[in-house]
């Protein structure tokens, strides 16, 4: 019941966020810069978008295979991928909802669990680690550059702090095998309730799984890492791409803060980070003195997300009957 009136609360601070852009905007302006956009031009950015995707997939394609000996359908991993996006964007889950369904579709194309959990929590990771160094990057240059007001700079200079710390722990706590999730019940003492205690055990079993990955693994975790940095880097190159459709030229450093800071909304719990994304835009644009729409710059990311969302959509359902159909002719076999 709680989560519940959570999540309608952040999602009613989301939607009057979305209506107050669009008011300010004004939909007769919002219109005419759409159809400004070419189709074209959509169709350049969702190809770019795809390419992006590919290297998501793999980063995962490269951990599974050296986590676990099998060979794996590149094109089934990218479908596997697309579904998790799919439900990380429509649940209020901080962009994390999509990772069971990930480990469970890999599950299912014969991965043992442990080792779909760890691989899916190691891309995740590098995911978060990336965005994180991205926005720290992002939050660092607003600082310095003294854009910000008094506040804002003591609230950015606080979240950068926590921002390092929490990857500096991820990675040490796996490394050593400490276990950063197991630290973390252990820290809060959540691990003396009966429920989280019973799971305690599984999440050590996959923690190790990722130790062993991170010692043994070092070259292939650089290269991840690089990969990690470019599909990052496309965050600059959507949002600069899209604006000089717009007619707007950005500069790498006006590019790079509107493509950092506005992604903090994604770690909000609300689906899609409506309306504080379109906020953010906004309010950074307004800042650094740029003219442009913002709405309809993250409106047109938004129909590419959509288009995702679909095909993840589909390609999950299609599993989840395949998975109902077998359970079923399991049962009546047993």
């Amino acid at each position: 019941m709680k989560r519940i009136i959570l999540f309608t609360f952040l999602l009613l601070i989301g939607i009057a966020f979305f209506a107050g852009v669009v008011y300010q905007t004004g939909v007769e302006e919002i219109w005419t810069n759409l159809r400004q956009f070419k189709l074209l031009h959509f169709g350049v950015f969702v190809f770019l978008s795809l390419l992006n995707f590919m290297l998501y997939t793999l980063r995962w394609h490269i951990i599974i295979k050296k986590t676990y000996n099998h060979k794996l359908s590149f094109w089934q991993l990218f479908m596997h991928r697309m579904s998790g996006f799919a439900v990380s964007y429509i649940t209020p889950t901080a962009q994390t909802g999509g990772e069971p369904l990930r480990a469970m579709l890999l599950h299912k194309d014969g991965v043992p669990s442990k080792t779909a959990a760890s691989s899916v929590i190691i891309d995740k990771g590098l995911e978060f680690a990336a965005l994180f160094i991205f926005i720290g990057a992002g939050i660092a240059i607003a600082l310095i550059e003294g854009s910000l007001s008094e506040s804002m700079q003591i609230f950015f200079a606080i979240l950068l702090a926590a921002l390092v710390v929490l990857v500096f722990w991820f990675y040490f706590s796996s490394v050593k095998n400490i276990g950063f999730f197991s630290s973390v019940l252990r820290f809060f003492r959540l691990n003396k309730f009966k429920k989280i205690k019973s799971l305690e055990e599984k999440i050590i079993e996959v923690e190790e799984e990722m130790a062993n990955f991170y010692k043994h693994h070092a070259r292939a975790f650089i290269l991840l890492v690089g990969i990690s940095i470019v599909i990052t880097s496309f965050l600059l190159l959507e949002h600069w791409l899209i604006a000089r459709f717009m007619g707007v030229n950005m500069t790498f450093m006006q590019t790079f803060l509107v493509s950092t800071i506005p992604y903090i909304a994604f770690m909000i719990p609300i689906p899609g980070g409506i309306g504080i994304l379109e906020g953010g835009h906004a309010a950074m644009f307004a800042a650094l003195g740029i003219s442009i729409n913002a709405f309809v710059l993250v409106f047109i990311i938004r129909i590419r997300d959509l288009f995702f969302v679909f095909i993840g959509l589909v390609h999950a359902s299609k599993n989840a009957l395949q998975m109902l159909k077998k359970a079923f002719t399991d049962r009546n076999n047993g």
